[in-house]
């Protein structure tokens, strides 16, 4: 099976849940229908994490809220391509080929510490010796997210490609599908040598005490990737779209203090910031022209 009919089959197989009917409602109010990708380590924790940020925009347009967790990333793009959701929060590539199998479009980013912007990294295990990488990686294990992941799979497959390196030769086991905990977790255990992620999520667990800052180490880390994005499928009406953009980036001080650290908040962006990421898609042979 190629990456093509791997991502065409990922609703069915991850994303089942936001298949299901949503609970019934009066019918005098819409219902957004928000999914998620998995941020936190698990789902329970993802969505009661954000469940209280997305009551709040779907109370500022005047719609009751039904939401769900993704098991990964390619999932989701499939749900919002396919507008079995209405909203997506997605990392940078799930949106890119949403847009790419199903004109989603981006309404918002979130900001990191006030920025729209966060790095891929690879880590490694804590007492491995890398001087050059990936050079001295030749032979390590590697474990990488899905591959609807921008920092656990385009972006570092991108940057060895770019170096003539085909992962799954190079690396002595290789292996992809994990998620962002679980690859840290087993870098930290001895399980793996390398693993891809990111830097808020590792960030964040540390700050939550999951790991420590010595419990892996950062080998390599891209340059500046645009942030997470919050895009709606194709066929949300202009007015909707547009009243959404507004709740999120205008969120009440009291919503905007529960966002997770170190999110502060969002703000509107298009397509632009993005086209980068595009072209590495395009470039490993992923999206259609």
């Amino acid at each position: 099976m190629d990456r093509r009919q791997f991502l065409a089959l990922s609703t069915a197989t991850t994303f089942g849940a936001l298949a299901a009917p949503a609970i019934a409602r009066a019918e005098s109010r819409p219902v957004v229908r928000v999914g998620l990708g998995p941020q936190q380590p698990t789902q329970a924790d993802t969505y009661r994490v954000w469940e209280p940020i997305y009551r709040a925009v779907a109370e500022a347009v005047g719609a009751d809220l039904d939401l769900n967790v993704a098991n990964d990333w390619a999932g989701i793009s499939t749900a919002l391509a396919n507008e079995q959701v209405d909203i997506a929060q997605m990392g940078p590539w799930g949106y890119i080929l949403a847009r790419n199998n199903g004109n989603a479009r981006p309404i918002a980013v979130m900001l990191v510490d006030g920025e729209p912007i966060y790095r891929a990294i690879i880590v490694g295990r804590p007492d491995l010796e890398i001087e050059n990488f990936p050079q001295d990686a030749e032979g390590l294990s590697m474990q990488m997210l899905d591959v609807g992941s921008t920092s656990g799979w385009l972006v570092p497959t991108h940057f060895l490609k770019s170096k003539g390196i085909e992962p799954e030769s190079f690396f002595g086991r290789y292996a992809e599908g994990a998620s962002a905990a679980a690859a840290q977790m087993a870098t930290a255990e001895g399980q793996v040598d390398l693993a891809t992620g990111w830097d808020t999520h590792r960030n964040t667990m540390i700050r939550n005490g999951t790991i420590e800052e010595t419990s892996n180490k950062v080998v390599w880390e891209s340059d500046p990737l645009p942030n997470e994005v919050v895009a709606v499928r194709s066929g949300m009406p202009a007015e909707l779209a547009s009243a959404l953009q507004d709740a999120f980036v205008n969120l009440p001080e009291d919503v905007r203090k529960q966002l997770p650290p170190p999110y502060t908040g969002f703000e509107a962006t298009t397509h632009e910031p993005y086209k980068e990421l595009e072209q590495m898609g395009r470039d490993l042979g992923v999206l259609r022209s």
